[in-house]
């Protein structure tokens, strides 16, 4: 069971963005790249009951966004100057 309450993609994506600002990042995470992950499965999901909203798992998003702070977890987009270092 999750300590930490379900959280919609479009409140974590505010609240990702105040700890991104507190802790000096210059990341902006959008609430579309949220639903994106919820969609994805790329964040546990979680039901509330009565709700048709899409929730994340609390802990799970909360694991998330340690690792994308620190820089262990990566956006879902390619970086195309990487790839292209392996044609080269």
């Amino acid at each position: 069971m999750s300590t930490l309450a379900p959280i919609t993609p479009f409140y974590a994506a505010k609240v990702a963005n105040i700890r991104l600002a507190s802790e000096g990042v210059d990341k902006v995470v959008t609430p579309q790249m949220l639903y994106t992950y919820h969609k994805k499965g790329t964040i546990a999901s979680a039901e509330v009951v009565g709700s048709d909203k899409k929730y994340f798992d609390g802990d799970a998003f909360k694991t998330w966004l340690d690792s994308y702070v620190s820089g262990g977890a990566t956006s879902t987009r390619t970086n195309v100057e990487a790839l292209a270092l392996q044609y080269m």
